[in-house]
């Protein structure tokens, strides 16, 4: 049996009708919808639903507060880790599946063992014959998609992809990888960056993983994100990255990936304030803070991308 963990802010939209998809899914699994601290109608709502749909097995765990995506998901972990399945997978609130994706994701994972962590291939819902991601590969703290953006008959491989990268979208795998406490991801980056964290943590440790391709969902992509716009959004996403990787990385090979990326940073600072002086002062702050910080908070959070003050100077 599959514990399916979805985790909800303000978006009962979404979920409901992620919910509803899962109501015609074949397979044996009970949903965990975590709810992390909405100030809106989604409990209620989500609550109804649930009533209405009494065939489907949803539990309807609240928080009273928003922990964000990794603390978030991890507190449902912990809850469903009661009931003690024999896989879990985390599920985006902005996706809808097909009937047969989890039957087919755990077919494979019956004829490959060795393969800890699956996910289906992704595709955009808003234009379905087109691939989101099938999973990607990590080099150097570096990331890649396999067959982002390309039509399904791109798709050279038959059964699965082996892969180095898995997003939180859509994470099946098994009980041996939470930790003591029930936990899967790094709670040190309050929104974003956790599923890159899993990647390298798993490289590292020689863990099998692969995208399942007769298993397939749609996803509604940046509809969590839509929320949040600007410098703050851009320069978060760029601080967990070199926090993420400085962590993973000796001195002098995370001295070379800056370099590297560089030209890249620079490019979208640019292009978010349309001046070289503020792009030059974002990387300088970018620099120092990856090396100050051990993570990005709340607080961090809330004041680049909400508050809008978290730099001394005007963005």
């Amino acid at each position: 049996m599959t514990a399916i963990i979805i985790l909800n802010w303000n978006g009962a939209d979404d979920t409901i009708a992620c919910l509803q998809s899962l109501a015609k899914a074949e397979g044996e699994f009970v949903v965990y919808v975590v709810d992390n601290g909405s100030a809106d109608d989604s409990l209620a709502r989500i609550q109804s639903w649930m009533d209405e749909h009494a065939e489907v097995e949803v539990r309807l765990v609240p928080l009273d507060k928003n922990y964000g995506f990794a603390r978030g998901n991890n507190k449902g972990l912990e809850v469903a880790r009661e009931l003690q399945p024999d896989s879990y997978l985390l599920l985006n609130n902005d996706t809808e599946v097909r009937p047969d994706f989890l039957v087919r994701l755990r077919s494979f994972a019956k004829k490959h063992p060795e393969c800890r962590v699956l996910t289906p291939k992704i595709n955009f819902f808003f234009d379905k014959q087109k691939i989101w991601n099938c999973g990607g590969k990590l080099a150097f703290g570096f990331r890649k998609y396999y067959y982002a953006g390309e039509p399904n008959s791109a798709v050279r491989e038959t059964e699965y992809i082996p892969i180095s990268f898995v997003t939180g979208c859509a994470l099946y795998f098994y009980p041996e990888l939470l930790d003591e406490q029930g936990h899967l991801l790094t709670q040190r980056f309050f929104f974003g960056e956790e599923d890159f964290e899993f990647s390298l943590r798993l490289k590292e440790q020689g863990v099998a993983m692969a995208c399942v391709l007769d298993s397939l969902i749609y996803h509604k992509v940046g509809a969590s994100g839509n929320r949040m716009n600007g410098v703050g959004k851009l320069y978060m996403h760029y601080l967990n990255r070199y926090i993420d990787v400085r962590q993973h990385m000796g001195t002098a090979s995370f001295a070379v990936w800056k370099l590297l990326n560089l030209p890249l940073v620079m490019r979208y600072f640019y292009r978010a304030t349309r001046s070289v002086g503020l792009t030059s002062r974002l990387y300088k702050q970018l620099v120092r803070d990856a090396v100050a910080k051990e993570g990005v908070t709340q607080e961090d959070f809330n004041r680049l991308v909400l508050e809008n003050n978290y730099f001394s100077f005007n963005v």
